[in-house]
């Protein structure tokens, strides 16, 4: 019975991202955390060798695709604009991927909609869970192959 249960378990596949928009910087700041072992498959595949995020050799390969896999499959839509995020780096706290992202505004959003679909048609069940912070007022929601983006209004 143990082992059908760690199987079970094994096929639950998440990210979570964070959105908060900052008052001091008037930006709004974005963290995505996926597992390394995920996204590093998922880049593997995009640039036909196996790498890996133990390797201090692949870090420079895997950042650099992760610069462009992620803005790829993010959208961001800020009042009804969308937004081109910045990508600012990436670190490794054990198994986990942290992605930074900013972008400046003027004001504080009043509506987001955020579309994840990192790694949505790559495993199947992958929950991309999002929780948005503006001006105190939190909102949260789930991503899914099947879900289309979140929408969130902040007024």
């Amino acid at each position: 019975m143990f082992y059908a249960i760690a199987a079970f378990a094994h096929n639950v596949y998440s990210s979570f991202t964070r959105i908060d928009w900052n008052t001091a910087d008037s930006s709004i700041e974005l963290v995505i955390e996926l597992q390394a072992h995920e996204l590093e498959a998922k880049l593997s595949v995009i640039l036909g060798e196996r790498l890996s995020f133990l390797e201090d050799s692949d870090y420079t390969a895997l950042e650099a695709a992760t610069a462009d896999y992620i803005p790829e499959n993010i959208e961001l839509t800020v009042d009804g604009e969308t937004v081109s995020l910045v990508y600012l780096g990436m670190e490794i706290d054990k198994q986990l991927v942290r992605i930074y992202l900013e972008k400046d505004l003027t004001k504080a959003p009043e509506t987001l909609s955020f579309m994840n679909a990192i790694l949505l048609q790559d495993l199947p069940g992958q929950t991309n869970i999002v929780l948005a912070n503006i001006k105190g007022v939190k909102r949260g929601a789930d991503i899914t192959a099947s879900s289309g983006p979140a929408d969130f209004i902040f007024n």
